[in-house]
């Protein structure tokens, strides 16, 4: 294992050097819970400063010397080199004397400073007060803060720097670096869970687990197991629990069990108590103003609580919060007391295990899901836990266990109707984990025949899904019959593809209108069919794409995307890398194509792993790395070959290749292809996505016919905006291009835009059309504001950022005056961007500026 990193503070630690740096220094005090990094940030700080050439003064606060005089300020006294002084006193105003002399050479550095005594808190009230020593101080948020640091404070001598937690990204970099390797998700959830992001309890928590033997590398990254913390991180906490009175200590406890815990679980005579424990920073609030919770504030309270409890008095506080759990009817919270009660000697019935494991399964947490559902049937196996078990299994990648357990399923069917489930679980195990479809296609069209009508209908939307993956058209031909809000799991799978099949045909008023009529289904059947939701969701997303709506497209991936532990979160990763990468952000497509690579390794539902991975070979093939494009290309299993999305997305890599080898015509040549077999399999949206490289690569009329095809085939507003684009650019009309444009961007395809623009501006140069060239050039420039790349070479004659934003607002007819304003500029400066914004444009007042911004 590598050394423990260095927690990443930037924003922090720049923002207190900006304070102590200033022209006018400021003092900081840095503030947060107990092991969230001041300490280490103040030590990063003050080896800055000293590199800076400032005289560090470090002083510690510590809570044995509180009530001892000087006690912080003793080891600084005693460093001084002040020997000739023998009293102590004469110490302290010698060093006063000194620092006060220098204010600008010394910086204080107080860790702990509400814990300093009472004379060394004066002796730095005096330094800054009087003489304007900069100081850093810190300080836990759970210290009340009094005497002359409040002071300070009070005096607004002192800037306060709030230290959070670190985020999940930051976590989860910390870990990666110490292990050398990503961790598995659940394994990220867990420890950042249990950390709250706060590093000192990371750290000792992969520590615990490393001494544990609780870290072992697996298929998806280390798996770390959450190990009991050492003896002396619970120490300090041990205390305070120890000094709570009984009924305040009891509370907390039954909080620590089933955290958080619904306001309403605690009763009217416990309403003091929960005050209590809140102001000593023992509980703090959560959930939200219409479901308020209480949590314990540290994670290291849930340990000091409930380790040291006999089995016996831990059943019976795990007895009393379920029986305050239950009656609120809440699903959740049933689950919570559920899983509660399963530690415990209390009998539960099966079908209150079979419930909560069905539960955790669509809730996306496997392994309870599968535990439970081993519990469950601890003698005689049943179907219900059995496909439960198998189904968890499969989501947690113990594929070979999960095929075997499946069998077993299939095998405890009682009708058709059971059968007809456990295999379409079966075929999604077989088609997104381990990649074989065409297995899942035989197999399951051969037990078809033998099944009633009701069985039928659950298997057949699913076959067809999966028959497109293999390239098997004739499943567009077979579609399922129209969602009935009384036909059960089958009305589910039949709405889920009736969505699918019109996002696939670029309909989005066909989608929306089975997106709708199979919502509430899936919510009715969410543990029959747990991923439906998220399949909607998609499909959803990608009927926002087809009528050219990218910014709520956008907007919707992202909110979903917030979960990173849901089973979703590959889904979402490659989505918005889609977006990216047509908005010609590349960088940034470049990194969620990474993730969802990554991610969908883990947890794929929908097939999409080998699209990802050409997505991700397509990014880098147009950042110029041919080789990574290539690999990446071979790692695409051939099981996936024949699905229309992976047709697709490799086609726009391997086009993107020959360009490079400026064989653009074969590019556009292998576009073609790959667009025929796309609309052979009913992909019209993304085909007409793919044509937009063969645009893009000079080549519009190899896309004309095709584009022309899919505007009859699908109504789609996105793809007739790229069909009138197409012959715009054909026919080199560039008047036309500057008007459709940046409807164009809109719709989602900037980059496709932006190209065309480019091109067209070489089209008004050697029409010696300077005028036209000039305006199609800032237009592309304009729409390429955010892009990786901007189009064209870097010219004198760009407008900055700043400028487009005044050279906007001049045009808006906004005074030189009401522009300093709004951007904190001085009338002089906003009027000598003009004069710059003038020259570069080649107008010759706001009349002109205006005409030529109305252009654009």
């Amino acid at each position: 294992m590598a050394r423990w990193p260095v927690v990443p503070r930037e924003s922090e630690r720049d923002a207190v050097l900006a304070a102590l740096r200033g022209p006018r220094p400021r003092s900081v005090m840095l503030r947060g819970p107990s092991g969230v990094g001041k300490t280490t940030l103040g030590a990063h700080i003050a080896q800055i400063l000293r590199a800076d050439g400032r005289t560090v003064v470090p002083v510690i606060g510590l809570a044995e010397l509180v009530d001892v005089p000087l006690g912080a300020l003793a080891p600084v006294l005693a460093s001084a080199g002040r020997h000739d002084l023998e009293s102590v006193s004469d110490r302290v105003q010698a060093l006063v004397g000194v620092v006060g002399e220098n204010p600008h050479k010394f910086v204080l550095i107080i860790d702990d400073a509400p814990l300093l005594d009472t004379v060394s808190a004066s002796v730095l009230y005096q330094l800054v007060r009087v003489f304007g020593v900069t100081a850093l101080l810190t300080a836990r948020d759970s210290h009340d803060v009094d005497g002359p640091i409040a002071r300070l404070l009070h005096e607004n001598l002192i800037d306060i720097v709030d230290l959070e937690g670190l985020s999940l990204e930051h976590s989860q970099s910390i870990l990666q670096q110490y292990l050398g390797g990503t961790l598995r998700p659940e394994s990220l959830r867990d420890m950042f869970e249990a950390s709250r992001g706060n590093p000192l309890m990371l750290r000792e928590l992969i520590f615990a687990a490393g001494r544990a033997g609780g870290i072992r590398s697996g298929d998806f990254g280390f798996e770390v197991s959450v190990a009991t913390l050492p003896r002396h991180m619970r120490a300090t906490i041990a205390d305070r629990i120890h000094q709570l009175a009984p009924v305040d200590r009891r509370l907390a406890q039954l909080i620590a069990i089933a955290q958080p815990i619904p306001r309403t679980a605690i009763t009217a005579e416990e309403a003091d108590a929960l005050s209590f424990l809140t102001s000593e920073g023992i509980t703090e609030d959560a959930g939200t103003e219409a479901r308020p919770l209480v949590r314990l504030a540290h994670p290291l309270f849930a340990e000091a609580l409930t380790i040291d409890l006999a089995q016996a008095e831990r059943t019976e506080l795990v007895k009393e919060i379920v029986g305050r759990l239950l009656p609120t009817g809440d699903q959740q919270l049933r689950f919570t007391a559920t899983v509660l009660l399963t530690t415990t000697d209390a009998v539960l019935s099966d079908n209150d295990l079979d419930w909560a494991a069905s539960y955790a399964h669509a809730a996306g947490d496997h392994a309870i899901a599968a535990s439970l559902a081993e519990r469950a049937q601890p003698n005689e196996r049943r179907f219900a836990p059995e496909l439960v078990l198998a189904s968890a299994l499969s989501a947690l990648a113990e594929s070979e266990r999960s095929s075997v357990v499946f069998e077993s399923a299939i095998a405890l069917a009682s009708d058709d109707n059971d059968r007809a489930i456990a295999l379409a679980r079966w075929g999604q195990h077989m088609v997104y984990r381990l990649s074989r479809p065409a297995d899942a296609v035989d197999r399951v069209t051969c037990e078809l025949a033998r099944m009633d009508a009701r069985g039928q209908v659950v298997l057949r939307p699913e076959l067809a899904k999966w028959q497109l993956m293999t390239g098997d058209a004739s499943a567009l031909t077979e579609v399922a019959d129209p969602v009935s809000a009384d036909g059960g799991l089958g009305a589910v799978n039949a709405g889920l593809t009736a969505a699918m099949i019109a996002t696939m045909a670029g309909n989005p008023a066909d989608a929306f209108a089975a997106i709708a009529q199979t919502r509430p289904l899936a919510d009715a059947f969410r543990f029959e069919a747990p991923f439906a939701g998220s399949l909607l969701d998609l499909s959803e997303f990608l009927a926002l794409v087809a009528s050219a709506e990218i910014g709520p497209a956008r907007d919707f991936a992202a909110k979903r995307r917030l979960d990173r532990f849901a089973d979703s979160a590959g889904v979402w990763s490659y989505a918005l890398a889609i977006v990216r990468l047509h908005d010609g952000r590349l960088c940034d497509a470049r990194a969620l194509a990474t993730l969802a690579v990554e991610q969908l390794k883990w947890r794929d539902f929908t097939g999409l792993l080998g699209t990802a991975v050409a997505l991700h070979a397509t990014v880098d093939a147009q950042l110029g790395e041919p080789e990574t494009a290539r690999e990446l290309l071979s790692e695409i299993s051939p099981e996936h070959a024949g699905d229309a999305k992976v047709i697709l997305q490799r086609a726009e890599c391997e086009a993107w290749l020959l360009a490079a080898e400026g064989r653009t015509a074969d590019a556009a040549a292998v576009i073609v292809a790959a667009v025929a077999e796309g609309i052979v399999l009913g992909h019209f949206l993304l085909s007409a996505l793919t044509l937009t490289v063969a645009i893009r690569l000079g080549h519009p009329n190899a896309a004309r016919e095709q584009l022309e095809l899919l505007t009859r085939l699908s109504p789609s507003p996105l793809v007739s905006r790229i069909r009138d684009w197409a012959e715009t650019v054909a026919e080199a009309d560039v008047a036309r291009l500057c008007e459709l444009a940046p409807a164009l961007a809109t719709a989602g395809v900037a980059a496709l835009a932006v190209d065309g623009l480019r091109e067209g501006a070489r089209v008004a140069a050697k029409a010696d059309r300077r005028e036209l060239e000039r305006k199609v050039t800032l237009l592309a420039r304009r729409l390429a504001a955010d892009m990786d790349r901007v189009p064209g070479e870097a010219s004198p004659d760009e407008l900055t950022e700043r400028e487009w934003t005044i050279a906007r607002a001049a045009a808006g007819r906004q005074r030189s005056r009401e522009i300093g304003q709004q951007l904190g500029l001085s009338v002089r400066t906003v009027d000598n961007h003009l004069a710059r914004i003038y020259r570069k444009l080649g107008v010759k007042g706001r009349v002109e500026l205006e005409e030529v911004l109305a252009d654009l």
